[in-house]
């Protein structure tokens, strides 16, 4: 059908690339804000996802593995929450992670 195939295609201009440490987590602590949705990413060693709704959603999906985040707005607007989680990784697009010195 033609609208799936102009869902993937919009799909696949719309992906973003997350930049992961080794153990699949984030470099740095990262926060965004969309419409009404405020939204704070940070790396959590040894934790797992900690993370409710529908930023638990996005990371899942994105594949990352020791994080937290943590909505500071009041917003229960799930896809605006999304949203902004969204923005947040986008701005990890720009971190250059160096290799570690064993």
């Amino acid at each position: 059908p033609l609208a799936i195939e102009k869902a993937f295609r919009d799909a696949k201009k719309s992906m973003i690339v997350v930049n992961t440490t080794s153990n699949m987590s984030i470099p740095h602590e990262v926060e965004a804000k969309f419409s009404a949705s405020r939204v704070k990413i940070s790396p959590k060693r040894g934790k797992g996802i900690l993370a409710g709704g529908a930023a638990r959603t996005v990371i899942e999906l994105a594949g990352l593995k020791e994080i937290g985040a943590k909505f500071l707005s009041r917003s229960k607007n799930n896809i605006n929450n999304a949203y902004a989680t969204v923005k947040a990784l986008k701005q990890l697009e720009r971190t250059k992670i160096r290799e570690s010195k064993k």
